[in-house]
C-alpha cells in the first residue's frame, strides 16, 4: 500500500489552518497583556498617590486636632506664620543669603 497524494495536502491545510488560528489568537490576547501590564502600573501608581494623600490627612487632622485643644501650639503657629511676639520680645529674621557675586 501506497500513501494517498492527498495525505501530505491535507497535513499542510492542517498546519496552515493552526497557524492561523495561532496567529488570530496572538493578534487578540498580546494587546490584551500590553492593557493589562499598563493598567497595573497606573493602579500601582495610584495606590501610591494615594498612600501619601492619606498620610498628609492625618497629618493636617492632627495638626488641627492640635490647634483647637493645643494652645501652645496656637501660639507656636502665630508665632511662625504671623510673626506674633510678646510684649518685650524682639524678633529676628534671617533672610537666605544671595549667592550673586557682589557688584
Amino acid at each position: 500500500m501506497s500513501q494517498s497524494p492527498h495525505r501530505p495536502a491535507n497535513a499542510l491545510i492542517w498546519a496552515a489552518i493552526i497557524v492561523l488560528l495561532l496567529a488570530g489568537f496572538m493578534a487578540t490576547y498580546l494587546p490584551k497583556l500590553r492593557e493589562a501590564k499598563s493598567l497595573r502600573t497606573e493602579k500601582y501608581r495610584l495606590d501610591q498617590q494615594l498612600h501619601e494623600q492619606e498620610l498628609e490627612s492625618r497629618r493636617l487632622r492632627a495638626k488641627q486636632e492640635a490647634l483647637r485643644n493645643d494652645p501652645k501650639a496656637v501660639e507656636r503657629t502665630a508665632r511662625e506664620k504671623l510673626g506674633v511676639a510678646k510684649p518685650g520680645e524682639t524678633i529676628f529674621r534671617f533672610e537666605p543669603e544671595n549667592n550673586a557675586p557682589p557688584r
